[in-house]
């Protein structure tokens, strides 16, 4: 059987999933609108959940229409430091702070005063302004993992989380020259704990969860790390 693999794309209206074959070649794509993003000033949110559904009705469809029992791996890509705080298992304590949430201004300038010039994590819209703001909130402050969008995707189809790819940790400060969480994080009293760990793109993390490769008759279907929708671009 000649391998398939899906692409899955959660843009700012919608999810894309792409069906390809080895040779890169289209087979099917499947796009389910999201609803608009909430904002208010500097505040721009959207429930998790929401992308989630999305991708199960994206899938329910592609699944209706193809046999998908040749699909071998699969990757998310997701807006770049877009960001939620949730439990161990995977439950969102709040909304999404989308990538253009502005409401960490002066966590930012927290950020500049210990990152260095060439950090990805500075200014308000970062994924780790986002954290420190977070982690002042009296409902996700105590949050185990805060993870980007398409990390906890990635993480409800394995079915356990704590993962990220090197791109989008980029704007969580993450030393790509390194490749490790920088000293200077504890200069902000950032716990590395609750951050995921980081691999490059294209890793595998784990075979598709039990649940989701019956429902969509994926049985060696593997989710691999992803990436950010402007480098998937």
């Amino acid at each position: 059987m000649n391998p398939h693999f899906l692409g899955i794309d959660v843009g700012t209206s919608g999810v894309r999933i792409c069906l390809i074959d080895a040779d890169a070649q289209l087979i099917d794509t499947v796009h389910t609108p999201l609803p608009p993003l909430l904002r208010d000033g500097a505040r721009c949110e959207q429930d998790p959940q929401r992308w989630w559904q999305a991708l199960i009705h994206g899938l329910d469809a592609l699944a209706g229409r193809r046999d998908l029992r040749a699909v071998a791996a699969l990757a998310i890509d997701g807006t770049s430091a877009t960001l939620l705080a949730c439990e161990e298992h995977g439950a969102p304590l709040g909304p999404a702070l989308m990538y253009n949430d502005r409401r960490a201004a002066s966590e930012a300038a927290r950020i500049a005063a210990s990152a260095p010039a060439e950090s990805g994590a500075h200014g308000a819209h970062s994924g780790l302004a986002k954290v420190l703001w977070l982690s002042a909130q009296s409902r996700t402050h105590n949050a185990r993992w805060f993870l980007h969008q398409a990390d906890w995707l990635s993480g409800r189809l394995l079915g356990r989380f704590g993962s990220t790819d090197e791109n989008n940790a980029l704007k969580l400060g993450y030393d790509p020259v390194a490749r490790r969480w920088p000293d200077w994080l504890a200069n902000l009293d950032i716990d590395p704990t609750r951050l995921p760990a980081v691999v490059p793109p294209g890793t595998g993390l784990g075979p598709l969860h039990t649940e989701w490769a019956q429902r969509w008759a994926m049985p060696y279907a593997h989710v691999v790390a992803g990436t950010t929708d402007s480098t998937a671009a």
